[in-house]
């Protein structure tokens, strides 16, 4: 699931010092991984992906692609998105209604409304810090050559569902914007198809989808074929999981990252498997079991979404108010776990990470936007979140529910 704690720069430095360079030894970052074995071919199913700064010039750990939405049949009435976020940890793509695209113009396509018994559908989208609030609409997306045809998707913060159930308002800060989101929306290819699923079928009371009728709106049951739907299982071909490619980063961060995002695992020449551990997830949560300091947690995932390692440690110092990053993991030295992961089927695999003073990163290194040292107290804590420093220098491919893989049936995370 996406966190939003994002580090910024500007909580602490002058705006002017987010966009300039500099180096520093600070860190001590640890990796029990190779470069990527793949590389990033001019392919219909490869599209850049980048970490850097994003719309708002202060994010970092946050990896981002360009979108292409269109009305459902027609290339002409189509629009151009970059800096949308790439979300391992959730399903479906989200608009911003606020976007700018590549022609500088906000979201302005005519995009068939979503509807139950007559009334506009709307979803309340919750993060583990808050929601995005906007309706359900039926749209073509094109990324890189691949396309989904007439998929549902959300555009958040139309102003024309301005008025937010109170069900919906009272589970945290409202992200409607650029500027309150950090990217110009969301692309969750997680390992399920859609972002609900059964509960939202079998329960109208799931605080996630709403009808909304001139009278009001109040929680709605919605089929599934309704929901927000993760893009890639609608392609044609590379349509059963997706892999994740970034470069290694130094102890000290990086100002910028250059990688890929393929899609498909084991349907073409450039997404064969080459990964050394595959994790089989619960087939209802898509977990996976990590044990670290001795203890399990059962409720742990792989979330580009997530912009730190979040997990639970009280021997951690964490980083004061005020700060340049509040609620980050702050060590008086820099750290280095080794934790296991493990899955249903007995498979075991060791991975090493690193934790620093964020910040110390970040007032030692204000230009950069990728760290793979970067931890967060998390407040679930049966839950190790891999976020995004954990895919520095590696493959990690992630399999869809239900979808036969080059190595076996999805769900699964590998690297």
């Amino acid at each position: 699931m996406r966190r939003l704690a994002i580090l910024s720069c500007a909580l602490a430095l002058a705006v002017a010092g987010c966009g300039g360079g500099g180096s520093s030894g600070a860190g001590g970052g640890v990796s029990d991984a190779s470069t990527s074995a793949h590389s990033a071919p001019a392919a219909s199913n490869v599209v850049p992906l980048t970490v850097d700064a994003g719309p708002g010039g202060h994010s970092v750990d946050i990896p981002y692609v360009s979108v292409t939405v269109c009305v459902p049949g027609s290339a002409a009435q189509c629009q151009t998105f970059n800096d949308v976020e790439v979300d391992t940890g959730s399903y479906g793509l989200r608009i911003l209604a606020n976007a700018r695209d590549t022609s500088g113009n906000t979201l302005a396509l005519a995009l068939p409304q979503e509807s139950e018994n007559g009334a506009p559908l709307l979803e309340c989208t919750q993060f583990t810090d808050g929601y995005s609030w906007g309706p359900v609409e039926t749209a073509d997306v094109h990324i890189g050559g691949e396309s989904a045809s007439a998929i549902p998707v959300q555009v958040i913060g139309d102003p024309a569902y301005g008025a937010v159930p109170g069900g919906c308002a009272s589970t945290g800060a409202q992200e409607d914007t650029v500027a309150a989101f950090g990217a110009n929306g969301l692309l969750g290819i997680g390992p399920f198809a859609q972002d609900c699923g059964a509960r939202c079928l079998a329960n109208a009371d799931n605080g996630i989808y709403y009808v909304c009728p001139a009278s009001g709106c109040t929680q709605s049951a919605v089929a599934e074929n309704e929901q927000v739907r993760n893009p890639v299982v609608d392609f044609q071909t590379d349509d059963n999981g997706v892999i994740v490619e970034l470069p290694s980063v130094s102890a000290a961060g990086a100002s910028s990252l250059s990688g890929a995002l393929i899609f498909g695992i084991g349907t073409e020449g450039n997404n064969t498997m080459s990964a050394a551990t595959v994790l089989a997830a619960d087939p209802s949560t898509g977990d996976i079991t990590t044990t670290f300091n001795g203890t399990p947690l059962p409720d742990s995932y792989f979330d580009t979404g997530s912009n730190a390692y979040f997990f639970y440690d009280g021997a951690i110092p964490a980083c004061p108010a005020g700060s340049a990053a509040p609620g980050f993991y702050c060590p008086t030295s820099p750290l280095t776990f080794t934790l296991t992961n493990s899955d249903q089927n007995g498979t075991v695999s060791r991975v090493a990470i690193a934790i620093d003073n964020a910040v110390t990163l970040l007032t030692a290194n204000p230009g950069f936007t990728a760290f793979n040292d970067v931890g967060v107290s998390g407040s679930n804590q049966s839950s190790f979140d891999f976020g995004l420093p954990f895919f520095f220098g590696r493959d990690v491919y992630v399999a869809i529910a239900g979808e036969n893989t080059s190595a076996g049936m999805g769900p699964y995370f590998a690297y």
